[in-house]
């Protein structure tokens, strides 16, 4: 009886911490909306979405007008100088100079050539301070145009991957965010069913508490053995020691939870099961539909034939490295003062043609191997590619049969746990009035203490199930609703979500 005592002090005294601490009260829908509000997942993902906009912005910017202005301010050389002479030989001589040269220039990209066109303006000033000279030169207008042959046009092929590496981007996030929910379901779920395990292991230990008492009523008149006592009280210190393994279960769990969805403060959560389980039926097709239109993962199949078919593009191209330059405009000659280089009698319009080529004539098999090397890595990505479309189809396939199921499930599952506390509280009452032996009120208070769990179990099964869908999908089935909206788009400087005008 002494380590009854000691056991019920150490077990009272275990479970009364929880109860100097303040409570918060949660339901699954608020758990998973501080999930989405402060959990470092949907942070990360916040991030990534904003990486996202950024790259997709640093691609468009490129197709828009550069206005540069580049230059050397100043070019200061006072020092001993090799200079060759005319006959060959050099002479060191002591120079003090500054050349200085400024370039203001307007530039375009033609994306659909790859052609570089450049407008620009540029300013030189020599300075010879032994000799006390200056001089000016400039190009008061010139136009410049550069364009690669035979080469590959980065800009075609990022104006098919960028957009869909945005696209992607948009879509991953709100993935993400469903995840998070997943997680935050799931966390909450396993703490429901710790708090279930302890509500049911201080029943059991106030019941076993009573069969005690009784049983030892009984064994002191003599209608009770004295092992059937000695069974209760074992089954007394073992509903003991389950109340404070529960209890301990309870605290890690609910501060995995707290960390997760970002509750900073040392409080006890109450977790209220959700009431309803909504029933709804899911079409295979649909669902696929609605993964193919919505999920990332689909667009990665998009992209990886993209990439591939670039690589091959690249491989042809490298054989050959052509490009034609060109330029026409004014220059002047040289003058002492500044506001000489512009006068019209001092410009002279002038022309540049330049065409540069690296043609192999021997590369010893290279551009060969290296375009074999690209088909064959273009074939091994399409049979990747059909692979990973197969799993992605069977993914939908066994999530929307699982989710069917589990429905079954919570349905025999509830029904079940209704006839085990009916039994029990049948075979209880039985017990009390001495028509059952104890063996039958254990197995009784065992069938529905498992009905209980399994229900819970069940519960946690379909709102995972659920979660899972909305991720795999990115639609709601339960509301009816579509998760994700290509025409949302995340501005980080309002820090706000836009709607953008439908194409």
């Amino acid at each position: 009886m002494k380590k009854v005592i000691l056991l019920s002090l150490l077990f009272i005294g275990l479970s009364q911490v929880s109860f100097s601490q303040q409570k918060r009260v949660l339901t699954l829908e608020e758990v998973i909306q501080l999930a989405k509000e402060n959990s470092r997942s949907a942070k990360r993902a916040e991030t990534q979405r904003t990486l996202g906009y950024w790259s997709y912005n640093v691609y468009k910017s490129q197709l828009k007008p550069q206005l540069r202005l580049q230059g050397t301010l100043p070019n200061y050389t006072n020092r001993s100088i090799p200079v060759t002479q005319n006959d060959g030989s050099v002479v060191f001589r002591k120079v003090n100079q500054n050349n200085s040269d400024l370039s203001l220039g307007l530039e375009q990209v033609l994306p659909w050539t790859n052609t570089t066109v450049s407008f620009e303006t540029n300013l030189a000033r020599f300075d010879d301070f032994d000799g006390d000279n200056k001089y000016y030169q400039g190009d008061p207008v010139g136009i410049s145009i550069t364009q690669p042959l035979f080469n590959v046009n980065p800009f075609k092929w990022d104006s098919k991957i960028q957009p869909l590496e945005y696209e992607q981007s948009k879509r991953s996030y709100v993935q993400s965010m469903e995840q998070a929910s997943q997680t935050a379901a799931n966390l909450f779920f396993r703490l429901l069913v710790e708090q279930k395990n302890l509500q049911i292991a201080l029943q059991n230990a106030q019941a076993n508490d009573t069969v005690f008492k009784v049983e030892q009523g009984r064994y002191n008149i003599g209608t009770s053995t004295e092992d059937q006592l000695l069974q209760t009280e074992l089954d007394l210190l073992n509903s003991e020691s389950d109340a404070q393994q529960a209890q301990l279960e309870v605290q890690s769990l609910s501060l995995e939870l707290r960390n997760f969805i970002g509750l900073t403060e040392n409080v006890d959560l109450e977790l209220i099961a959700p009431m309803e389980v909504p029933v709804f039926d899911i079409d295979y097709e649909t669902a696929l539909q609605y993964a193919k239109d919505n999920r990332a993962e689909y667009l990665d199949f998009q992209l990886d034939r993209l990439q591939a078919e670039r690589n091959v593009a690249s491989a042809r191209a490298t054989r050959f490295n052509v490009s034609i330059s060109a330029s026409y405009g004014y220059n002047s000659a040289q003058r002492d003062e500044l506001n000489e280089v512009y006068q019209s009698s001092n410009v002279a319009a002038g022309s540049q043609f330049r065409l540069s080529f690296n043609l192999p004539i021997l590369d010893g098999g290279r551009n060969k191997a290296r375009m074999n090397q690209a088909y064959e890595q273009q074939k091994l990505t399409e049979f990747t590619i059909d692979q990973n479309m197969i799993t992605f189809d069977q993914e939908i396939a066994n999530a929307v049969r699982n989710f069917q199921q589990i429905i079954e499930q919570i349905e025999l599952a509830k029904k079940s746990e209704e006839i085990a506390l009916k039994r029990f509280e049948i075979t209880n009452g039985r017990y009390l009035a001495g028509k059952v032996d104890i063996l039958t009120l254990t197995n009784a208070r065992t069938s529905k203490d498992s009905a209980i769990r399994n229900y819970v179990a069940a519960l946690q099964q379909y709102w995972d199930a659920y979660y899972e869908l909305r991720t795999l999908t990115l639609y709601d089935f339960k509301d009816d609703v579509l998760l994700y909206n290509e025409l949302l788009e995340y501005d980080p400087k309002t820090d706000s979500v836009i709607e953008r005008a439908k194409k």
